[in-house]
C-alpha cells in the first residue's frame, strides 16, 4: 500500500496537522505516504491575497470556497448561482462592502475547472493505492470534484475522506451521497486509519473498524460512527511536515508564507465537559479532555523547531490545559527558546498567569472573550464576566501579548439594552486590543443551541441556504451534510434591529485604536496617568497618597466592600471614597461594571517626568 494525502483548496496555506500526523502514524506500521498540497498550486494561480480572502477571511457560512468549485462537481445551475451571489451580497453586507469579495470569488471560480483538469494530468496518480482527502471548512467540494474524476480515470484507486466536514452523520451522508468515495473516517483517525490501511494491505476485513464507513453492495456500512480514540496523547508521533516545506519552497515565492507549524498538546475541552458553551459546535463527539504531559510537549516543540527551523508554533488546542501553568509554561520560560507560540485559553486568567505566558514565548492567544456583557456571557455559559474580559485585555496589553477575539450577538433571551451598554463600554477601551469583528450567532451542528434548539427558543432550524445553492441534493440529505444552519427565534426577534449602536461603537474603536493609549507611570510618591485616547478629558492626571494607592489596588477588579476593607486594614481611611471613584469613572480612567471597579490604564515601566501645561493636568491630593 502507498497512500497519498491531498490538501485541496480552500485549505489555509499552512502545514496540515491532521494528515501530517496520519503520515507519521502510517510510518509506524511501515506504510509509506505523502502529503500533496494542491491548495498551494491554486493559491499561486489565483494569487495569495485573493486565496487568503476566501480561505481565511470570508464568512464561514458563506461556503465561498465550496461555491467556487461547485461546477466542477455537478452540472451548472445558473439559477442557483444567481441565488448564491444575491444572498452573498445581501446577507453578508454586515461584514463590509461585498463588491470586492464577489469579484474575488467569481474570478477564482473561472479558474477552478482548468485547475481540476491540470491536477489530473500533473500528478502520477497511478503510483498510489489510496488517495485520502482531508476536508475542513470550505474545501469539501474541491475535494469531491477531484475525487470523482480520479475514480473515473483510475478505478483501482481507493478514495478516502476525513476531517471536520466528515464528523459523525456528516461523514455518513457524504459517503451515501457520493458513491465514488470508498471510505469515510468519521472522527479522530489516529487508530482507525492505520487499521483500515493495514487491513486492506493484508487482505483482511476492513468493514468492522469503528469510525470507518465503507461500501458493500452499493450501500454504506459501518459498525459505529464513533471511532476508537487515543487516551494517552503522549503516545502519538510528531507530525511529519516535510512535504509541506518541500512544496512551499518549490511552489510559493520565498518569504510569502512564514515558517510556522501547527502543534497539538490537547484534545477536547475541559470547560465544555463542565458547561458546554451554548453556541460552540467544536468537539462534537469528542468533548472529553485529554492532554499531553509537559515533558512530551517540550520534546515536540524542540523537535519541530529543530527540524523545520520555524520561528512560530500555533497550538490547535481548543483550550489551554490549566495544569500547564504548573509545569509547561514555567519551564518554557526557563528555557527561553527562540520561538513564538499561540494558544487558545479561557478568559479568566490571572495577571501572574498572563505574565508567565509572556515569559514562556506565548506572544498571541485567543481567550474566547465573545462579549462585553455579563448577562450575554451568562446566556453563552462562558463562565466569565464582562469586567474579567476587560481586565484580561488590559493585562495582555501590559504583557505585550496579542489578543485575538470577536464579539458575538443574537443569543436567545438577550436584552437589546445590553448592546447599548456595551457600546458605551467600548468607547472607554480604545487603548486596548479591539475585537476582529462583530458577528451574529451562528447555529453550528453539535452545539447545545442545535442539539436542544427548542429549549432555547430556536425554531425552524434548516441547513444554511448556501448548501442548496452548492449541492444538488434533497433537503434531508443537505440537513445531514451541513455543519451551518439557519434559524428563527420563537419570540420573533431580529437582532439586527438592536445591535447597531454596538456595531458603530466597534467601528469607532477600530478607527481610534491607533493612539498612544492610556498609560500610567508610578513614581512612588505619585502616579501619573497619561491619556492620549480620542476624546480624552485631559492628557495627564496625577494621583498622590491614598488616591494613588486605590488606583493601583484596582488594577484587578474590586468590589466596593473589598476596597473599603483594604483601606481599613492598611490605615488609609482618610478621604471620601465614592466621589473619588465617580470622578475617575467620569474621566474614563476607571470602569464600574458587574459591581466591581477596575482601573483602565496600563502600566508603563518608564516615562519622562515632564510637566505639561497646568490647564491640561489634574493633580489630586
Amino acid at each position: 500500500m502507498k497512500i497519498l494525502f491531498v490538501d485541496m483548496p480552500f485549505g489555509a496555506i499552512r502545514p496540515a496537522i491532521g494528515v501530517s500526523l496520519l503520515k507519521s502514524c502510517l510510518a509506524r506500521v511501515n506504510v509509506p505516504s505523502e502529503v500533496l498540497y494542491l491548495n498551494m498550486r491554486f493559491a499561486r494561480r489565483v494569487g495569495l491575497a485573493d486565496y487568503d480572502y476566501v480561505a481565511e477571511r470570508s464568512p464561514s457560512q458563506s461556503l465561498a470556497g465550496d461555491w467556487i468549485f461547485a461546477p466542477c462537481l455537478a452540472a451548472p445551475r445558473p439559477s442557483a448561482d444567481a441565488g448564491y451571489l444575491e444572498n452573498f451580497a445581501e446577507r453578508f453586507r454586515i461584514f463590509g462592502s461585498m463588491e470586492k469579495p464577489i469579484e474575488i470569488v467569481s474570478r477564482c471560480r473561472s479558474l477552478a475547472e482548468d485547475f481540476i483538469v491540470d491536477c489530473l494530468t500533473e500528478v502520477d496518480w497511478s503510483s498510489f493505492d489510496m488517495v485520502g482527502f482531508t476536508s475542513t471548512f470550505s474545501q469539501h467540494v474541491a475535494s469531491l470534484a477531484l475525487a470523482k474524476r480520479l475514480k473515473l480515470r483510475f478505478p483501482h484507486l481507493a478514495i478516502a475522506f476525513g476531517g471536520a466536514n466528515c464528523e459523525d452523520v456528516m461523514g455518513l451522508q457524504c459517503h451515501r451521497s457520493f458513491p465514488f468515495i470508498d471510505y469515510v473516517l468519521t472522527g479522530e483517525a489516529d487508530i482507525a486509519f492505520p487499521k483500515l490501511v493495514t487491513a486492506l494491505r493484508d487482505g483482511q476485513d476492513a468493514t468492522r473498524i469503528p469510525g470507518v464507513v465503507s461500501r458493500a453492495d452499493g450501500e454504506s456500512r459501518f459498525v459505529s460512527l464513533t471511532p476508537e480514540r487515543e487516551a494517552d496523547l503522549d503516545t502519538l508521533p510528531t507530525p511529519d511536515y516535510d512535504d509541506y516545506f518541500e512544496q512551499m519552497q518549490a511552489r510559493l515565492q520565498p518569504g510569502s508564507v512564514g515558517r510556522f507549524v501547527l502543534m497539538e498538546s490537547s484534545r477536547g475541552c475541559w470547560w465544555g465537559e463542565k458547561q458546554h458553551c451554548t453556541f460552540c459546535g467544536l468537539n462534537g463527539t469528542s468533548m472529553a479532555f485529554r492532554s499531553k504531559s509537559a515533558a512530551r510537549v517540550l520534546e515536540e516543540i524542540t523537535e519541530l523547531q529543530s527540524r523545520y527551523r520555524c520561528d512560530y508554533i500555533a497550538a490547535v488546542d481548543n483550550i489551554l490545559d490549566m495544569k500547564y501553568f504548573r509545569d509547561l509554561v514555567p519551564e518554557l520560560g526557563r528555557r527561553r527558546l527562540d520561538i513564538r507560540l499561540f494558544y487558545e485559553a479561557k478568559a479568566n486568567l490571572t495577571k501572574q498567569q498572563i505574565q508567565t505566558m509572556q515569559a514562556a514565548g506565548i506572544t498571541a492567544f485567543q481567550p474566547g472573550i465573545e462579549s462585553l456583557s455579563s448577562e450575554v456571557l451568562r446566556l453563552m455559559r462562558k463562565g466569565t464576566t464582562a469586567i474579567q474580559n476587560i481586565q484580561l485585555l488590559k493585562w495582555s496589553k501590559e504583557a505585550g501579548i496579542k489578543v485575538f477575539w470577536n464579539l458575538l450577538y443574537g443569543f436567545p433571551d438577550e436584552s437589546p439594552a445590553d448592546y447599548d451598554t456595551m457600546a458605551s463600554i467600548m468607547d472607554n477601551l480604545h487603548h486596548l486590543a479591539p475585537p476582529q469583528g462583530i458577528s451574529p450567532l451562528r447555529l453550528d451542528r453539535f452545539s447545545p443551541h442545535f442539539v436542544a434548539s427548542d429549549r432555547f427558543g430556536i425554531v425552524d432550524v434548516r441547513p444554511d441556504r448556501n448548501y442548496g445553492f452548492i449541492y444538488d441534493l434533497p433537503r434531508e440529505d443537505l440537513f445531514n451534510l451541513a455543519y451551518f444552519f439557519e434559524h428563527d427565534f420563537r419570540d420573533g426577534r431580529d437582532p439586527e434591529t438592536y445591535v447597531g449602536n454596538a456595531r458603530r461603537a466597534l467601528n469607532r474603536w477600530h478607527e481610534g485604536s491607533d493612539n498612544p493609549g492610556l498609560n500610567y507611570v508610578d513614581h512612588g510618591d505619585d502616579l501619573a496617568i497619561w491619556d492620549r485616547r480620542p476624546k480624552a478629558k485631559r492628557t495627564v492626571t496625577i494621583l498622590t497618597g491614598e488616591e494613588r494607592s486605590i488606583y493601583l489596588y484596582c488594577d484587578q477588579r474590586r468590589t466596593m466592600g473589598q476596597i473599603k476593607t483594604w483601606l481599613r486594614e492598611t490605615g488609609q481611611e482618610r478621604m471620601p471614597l465614592l466621589p473619588f471613584l465617580d470622578r475617575l469613572i467620569a474621566d474614563r480612567l476607571m470602569i464600574h461594571l458587574d459591581g466591581c471597579y477596575l482601573s483602565l490604564a496600563t502600566m508603563t515601566a518608564a516615562a519622562p517626568r515632564s510637566t505639561p501645561a497646568r490647564t491640561d493636568v489634574l493633580v489630586t491630593a
